[in-house]
C-alpha cells in the first residue's frame, strides 16, 4: 500500500470549513431541518392519487398532475428507468410506479411517448415484459413474503389498468378492527407503520375483487365502517401518514378508487399532497428528517460542541430535542412513551434509531 502524508494544517482548515458550513445550515429556531431529494416514487404515487380524486370528484388538480408527469419525464435515467433519487440506479419498484402513472392520465402516454417506451423496454429487461402475468410476479419476487411494498405497488398498477386485480394479494384489513395491542401476536403481513395501507388498500382490493370465501366476505363487509374509523383516527392532523408522500398517496388513491373519494381521510390526504409539492412539480419521499438531522449534526460536532456553540445555543438545542420525546403511548403504532421520531411534525412515529440518535446527541450536549 502507498503511504499517504496528510498535512495537519490542511486537515484542520478543512475541518473548520466543514463545521462552519454545518453550523450555517441551522434554521431560525437553531436546529437543523435539511431537505430530502425529490423522489420519482413519491411523485408517481402523488400524481395517481390526485388524478383518481380528480376523476371521481371533479376537483381541479390538473396543473399539479401535469407538473409531476413533466418532472418524471425530465428525470429518467439514461437506461429508461427511475431510481430512489435522481442520482440513484434504476429499480423495478420505482420504474413500475412511474411507468404506470403515465397511464393514469388521459393522453399522457401519447404526450410522453418516448419516456413511456423507454420505461417499457427497461421493465421488459427487468421483468421479462410488461404484461400483468410477467410484471406482477416480478414485483412479488422482489419483496418475498413481506407485502408492505408489493401490494401497494400492484394496487397502484391495478387502479390504472396495468395489472389485474387477481394479481393483487388481499390484505386482512378486518384485523384493524381488533385492539392494537393484539397486532404483535397476529403477525400482520405488513410492518406496523403500514397500518393505514393495510386498511385502505385492503378495502380497495376487497371492493374490486371480493374473496370467494363467503364467511370472510361477510366479515370484511361488516368491518369496513369500523376500520375506516380507525384510519380516520390515526391520520395526523395535517393529513400525512408518516409525513410520507407515498404512504399518504397509496391510502388516498385506494379510497378514491373504491368509491370513497369524498371520505375525510381522502380530503386530508389531498391537502397534504397539495401542500408538499415542490415548485418544480416533484414531491419528496418525506417532509423532512429534522430530528434525525439535528441529532446527527450535534454528534458530528462532538467534544468540541462547547467551543462551537454558546450556552444559550446548547440549552436551546437540548430543550428542542427534549420537546420531541413522546410522553404518551403513540396512537398509530402503540409504541410506549420515551422514544423519538425522525421529525418534529405530527406524522412521525417513535423508532429505535432516532431514539438512539437523540440520546447520543443529548449526551454530547452535556
Amino acid at each position: 500500500p502507498r503511504l499517504v502524508t496528510i498535512n495537519p494544517a490542511r486537515l484542520k482548515a478543512a475541518l473548520q470549513t466543514t463545521r462552519e458550513a454545518l453550523l450555517a445550515e441551522r434554521n431560525e429556531q437553531g436546529h437543523w431541518t435539511g431537505e430530502l431529494s425529490s423522489s420519482a416514487l413519491a411523485t408517481a404515487t402523488a400524481v395517481v392519487a390526485l388524478q383518481l380524486v380528480q376523476r371521481e370528484t371533479g376537483a381541479k388538480h390538473q396543473g399539479k398532475i401535469d407538473g409531476g408527469l413533466k418532472w418524471l419525464a425530465a428525470n429518467t435515467n439514461e437506461d429508461g428507468g427511475w431510481g430512489d433519487s435522481i442520482k440513484s440506479i434504476s429499480n423495478i419498484s420505482t420504474t413500475t410506479l412511474c411507468w404506470a402513472a403515465f397511464s393514469a392520465v388521459p393522453e399522457a402516454e401519447e404526450k410522453h411517448l418516448a419516456t413511456v417506451k423507454a420505461a417499457n423496454e427497461w421493465l421488459t429487461r427487468a421483468a421479462g415484459g410488461t404484461e400483468p402475468g410477467q410484471l406482477a410476479p416480478a414485483i412479488v419476487r422482489r419483496y418475498g413474503k413481506d407485502r408492505t411494498f408489493s401490494v401497494p405497488i400492484l394496487t397502484h398498477c391495478a387502479l390504472v389498468g396495468k395489472v389485474d386485480w387477481a394479481d393483487v394479494l388481499p390484505l386482512p384489513f378486518e384485523l384493524a378492527a381488533l385492539p392494537q395491542n393484539w397486532f404483535a401476536a397476529l403477525r400482520l403481513p405488513v410492518v406496523s407503520y403500514a397500518l393505514p395501507a393495510l386498511i385502505a388498500i385492503g378495502q380497495c382490493r376487497h371492493h374490486h375483487r371480493p374473496t370467494w370465501n363467503p364467511i370472510t366476505r361477510i366479515l370484511r363487509n361488516a368491518s369496513r365502517k369500523k376500520t375506516l374509523e380507525v384510519l380516520r383516527k390515526i391520520q395526523p392532523p395535517n393529513g400525512g401518514f408518516l409525513e410520507a408522500t407515498p404512504l399518504t398517496s397509496f391510502v388516498t388513491m385506494s379510497l378514491a378508487g373504491s368509491g370513497l373519494a369524498d371520505h375525510p381521510v381522502v380530503e386530508r390526504g389531498v391537502e397534504f399532497l397539495i401542500n408538499s409539492v415542490r415548485d418544480d412539480g416533484s414531491w419528496p419521499i418525506d417532509t423532512n428528517l429534522a430530528t434525525w438531522v439535528t441529532t446527527l449534526s450535534i454528534s458530528a460536532l462532538g467534544e468540541d460542541v462547547g467551543e462551537l456553540l454558546n450556552e444559550k445555543e446548547r440549552n436551546s438545542l437540548r430543550d428542542w430535542l427534549l420537546d420531541q420525546q413522546y410522553v404518551k403511548v403513540h396512537p398509530f403504532t402503540n409504541a410506549p412513551p420515551g422514544g423519538w421520531a425522525w421529525t418534529n411534525l405530527p406524522g412521525g412515529v417513535p423508532d429505535a434509531d432516532d431514539t438512539a440518535g437523540a440520546l447520543l446527541a443529548l449526551k454530547t450536549l452535556g
